[in-house]
């Protein structure tokens, strides 16, 4: 279920079911949910020039070179995607399959996740998102003896900041009991900040001169990826990928 403005939004991520007989275990919001989405743009002509605040008595070639400058912005702020913790293996990458059908499977929650669980911190050479979340090895259930079937099976923990296991990989033959994309847990936030300013040369009587400078994320913040949600990964937590530099560009145009 996602919420939006105008009521709930009901949809689908998951093709196939994990348990027929418990469709509640895949109820999970959808992957487009934003918790909040805040957005505000603006323009506003500075006042200096002929007729304005500022420098309004200044000789003539003053008041040509200050008058008819524009400054716009554009402001986001967007809450973090869903995310899901999922036991992800070399030989089954977080999949289960039972009679040619097949569905993503997710980790066991058996703890408290942290208050404050979801935080970018960064560090020396990582960015870390789940900083009082850890992974530790348990011990390798025998199998009947079988020895193909422990190397087949990695019984990874996660653990917090006192040592207490808070997720662990479903046991052999069951589906984990936490959803995908799980209600709480959400990616890194999105904060961007463009801004323009413009100024207008007017030419005789039916040409304009436009100049304009545009900054595309001005203050340069970066816009981080998910972390990996893999319970099983030497990296769990870790987010390896950003994008949004600043971009600066500078264009001409005359109108006639």
């Amino acid at each position: 279920v996602n919420a939006v403005a105008g009521g709930p939004t009901f949809g689908t991520d998951v093709a196939t079911l994990r348990n027929n007989r418990n469709r509640r275990l895949d109820k999970g919001l959808l992957s487009i949910d934003r918790t909040h989405i805040l957005k505000a743009n603006g323009a506003w002509d500075l006042p200096f020039g002929p007729n304005q605040l500022f420098l309004s008595t200044a000789p003539s070639v003053v008041q040509r070179v200050v008058e008819g400058w524009q400054v716009s912005s554009v402001f986001s702020w967007i809450s973090g995607a869903p995310l899901s913790f999922i036991p992800g293996t070399t030989a089954s990458p977080f999949v289960i399959g039972t009679m040619g059908f097949r569905s993503a499977n997710t980790a066991d929650l058996v703890g408290k996740l942290p208050k404050s669980i979801g935080q970018v911190e960064k560090g020396k050479g990582v960015v870390q998102y789940f900083s009082s979340l850890s992974v530790k090895n348990a011990p390798v259930p025998n199998f009947g003896g079988d020895p193909n079937l422990p190397s087949r099976f990695t019984n990874q923990v996660v653990v917090d900041s006192s040592g207490n296991i808070v997720l662990k990989n479903p046991e052999p033959g069951t589906t984990g009991n936490t959803a995908i994309n799980m209600p709480g847990i959400t990616g890194p936030a999105a904060l961007g900040l463009d801004m323009a300013l413009s100024k207008k040369v007017r030419i005789g009587e039916n040409k304009l001169f436009t100049l304009r400078t545009d900054a595309i994320n001005v203050l340069n913040t970066p816009i981080w990826g998910n972390p990996n949600m893999n319970i099983n990964s030497a990296t769990f937590g870790a987010i390896t990928t950003a994008t949004g530099n600043r971009t600066i560009t500078f264009n001409a145009r005359i109108d006639f």
